[in-house]
């Protein structure tokens, strides 16, 4: 899969800093950050797969979900953070009502 899924890392201590990845943003123009829920067993989108963004950055506050790319599918829970590669193809798949934060870098990038 080019999505980078990242569990939550075990942290301890007063400051534990733990960086998941670089990407290189190649002049990136604009980014929207928001949060969405997801019911449970509410697939986005509906039909096929999507591109968000250029890049896609999402941090998973709440709930399970099933991630489908043309790699394959994952499993992401409560504090995973995925970063997708640009305009890849995905479709979300909510197991249980989910919440994500998410960050898309460069959202005029988007293909349905």
């Amino acid at each position: 899969m080019l999505t980078r899924i990242h569990p939550t890392p075990d942290l301890s201590g007063h400051y534990d800093l733990h960086p998941f990845q670089s990407i290189a943003l190649a002049g990136a123009n604009a980014a929207d950050v928001g949060m969405v829920r997801i019911g449970a067993g509410t697939r986005s989108p509906a039909e096929g797969m999507r591109a968000s963004a250029q890049h896609e950055i999402a941090y998973i506050v709440s709930g399970k979900a099933r991630v489908d790319t043309a790699e394959g599918s994952s499993i992401v829970s409560a504090g995973d953070v995925l970063i997708s590669s640009p305009t890849e193809l995905h479709a979300t798949t909510a197991l249980v009502d989910t919440i994500v934060f998410y960050v898309l870098i460069d959202p005029g990038q988007r293909r349905e």
